[in-house]
């Protein structure tokens, strides 16, 4: 495990996104949280 992908919707499709690639303009605390949290960890090279 190297990336951790998350469904979006787009044009009423459900898309897989790597999580790094997104940049979150609506989200709530939760999810703000979690993305910054997986970046965190990313930069660190963390290995899962």
């Amino acid at each position: 495990m190297r990336e951790m992908f998350v469904l979006i919707k787009f044009a009423d499709r459900k898309l897989g996104v790597p999580l790094s690639q997104l940049e979150l303009i609506e989200a709530n605390g939760e999810t703000h949280e979690a993305a910054e949290d997986w970046r965190y960890w990313v930069a660190r090279r963390y290995q899962f």
